[in-house]
């Protein structure tokens, strides 16, 4: 599974170094608030009920956790300092990180963690020198940069992602730990469970097998994982062993659309929220750039009265480019977490398109063709595309089965209740 730097161009790096900053949002808020250095800090979840996202090593100490009620947080812990969110805050200072990264290597990739960022080191070392020449070059940029993030970033170099990433967590702030791919199966013996990227019930159920560490992973047979946990199972002993080496893939230049609309005085009401959002929609469908595509990627962001910001990222489940669609769909994410206080400015952005959003007819044999002359017939009893999605929608809206289809049995038996039956559309 070797590849020079040239040969595996297309598939990314397979060689990864990881970087990754514990608790990246409070320690942006110790610096924005030099008072809060020593205080335990945690940040909350939006929403009604409020739970604890994310809690730094002081209040751990105490007892918080993530997913705790904020007031169990605080019985715990009565000095709690609650940071509110603010995403264009903490965004930002990513897309800093992630500019000086890309200065760096022209292979990096950003996790959904903030604070966890991945780089692609194929070829390096022909301009950097070895592993350990090139952590301290890129601690010296990320010092140029601020003091902090060299000074407890910690580093994990090894091949693929999964094993970059268990190497950052087993070291120290402002450690690094080398992995070589010879030692790869012997290190990864060593970490428990709780490094799989899989759900935190499979590993529950793991440790209440008796499974604490990957060796213990490893001398199970595949065919009783699978059995047990599916192809999650399969794809555990895969990382567990080594042999599964996920590469350091590009992220492609996105170029999103972004509109933006300020209020002469901040708006606190939400149908004139949703309103403002609807003309919104209409400015960014007519942008050139969005022209022969459809929207996917959707992302919401506010300036909020008297500091801070909100905003929602949402992923459409089926693109389209009909603004009430989009709408409806906004609209409700926004009921599930709204702005904390009143707007002064709100944006729109779309950052993920798909193809042109033409409606065929539901009777059409193959997606995006015309229908056949006098034809509806299908190969097996296959059904049409449109068909399947319209039952799959009137299922998810309606709780249930609402489409059937008649499906032949016994046409010559004596009894009528045995020539058909009603089977639901899948």
């Amino acid at each position: 599974m070797g590849y020079g730097a040239g040969e595996n161009a297309g598939r990314g790096s397979r060689m990864a170094l990881c970087l990754w900053w514990p608790g990246f949002e409070l320690e942006l808020e110790r610096i924005r608030t030099p008072s809060l250095a020593d205080q335990p800090l945690a940040l909350p979840t939006v929403g009604d009920r409020r739970r604890i996202e994310m809690g730094c090593s002081v209040a751990a100490s105490s007892g918080v956790e993530p997913g705790m009620i904020v007031s169990q947080a605080i019985a715990l812990c009565p000095s709690l300092v609650l940071c509110e969110p603010d995403p264009d805050f903490h965004d930002a200072a990513c897309g800093r990180v992630l500019d000086l990264l890309r200065l760096w290597s022209p292979v990096v990739e950003r996790s959904s963690d903030r604070g966890r960022f991945f780089v692609g080191i194929d070829g390096l070392e022909r301009l950097y020198g070895p592993p350990e020449r090139q952590i301290a070059g890129l601690r010296a940029r990320l010092g140029a940069l601020s003091p902090w993030l060299a000074s407890s970033a910690r580093v994990g170099y090894a091949p693929g992602k999964f094993a970059a990433w268990v190497a950052a967590r087993s070291g120290r702030p402002g450690a690094a730990a080398c992995v070589a791919p010879a030692d790869l199966a012997a290190f990864l013996a060593r970490q428990p469970v709780d490094v799989l990227p899989v759900s935190p019930r499979m590993v529950g159920r793991l440790k209440r097998l008796g499974v604490v560490r990957l060796e213990q992973l490893v001398r199970m047979p595949e065919p009783a994982l699978v059995s047990q946990f599916g192809a999650d199972g399969r794809r555990a002993l895969a990382w567990a062993r080594g042999s599964r080496i996920d590469h350091v893939r590009p992220e492609a230049p996105a170029r999103p659309i972004r509109v933006a609309l300020d209020f002469p005085s901040p708006i606190g009401q939400l149908e004139l929220l949703h309103a403002a959002l609807d003309r919104l929609i209409a400015r960014a469908l007519e942008h050139p750039r969005r022209r022969g595509k459809s929207v996917r990627g959707l992302r919401v962001s506010a300036s909020l009265e008297d500091g801070g910001s909100w905003s929602i990222r949402a992923i459409a489940r089926e693109p389209t480019s009909e603004p009430a669609r989009i709408g409806a769909f906004l609209r409700s994410r926004i009921a599930l977490d709204r702005p904390r206080r009143a707007v002064e400015t709100l944006r729109l952005e779309c950052f993920r398109f798909g193809p042109a959003s033409a409606q065929t007819g539901l009777f059409d044999p193959k997606e995006g063709a015309p229908r056949a002359l006098g034809s509806l017939e299908t190969r097996s009893g296959e059904l049409l595309p449109p068909f399947r999605r319209a039952a799959r929608v009137l299922r998810l809206r309606l709780g249930g089965a609402a489409l059937y289809r008649v499906l032949e049995l016994e046409p010559n038996s004596r009894l009528p209740e045995r020539r058909h039956a009603l089977m639901e559309l899948a």
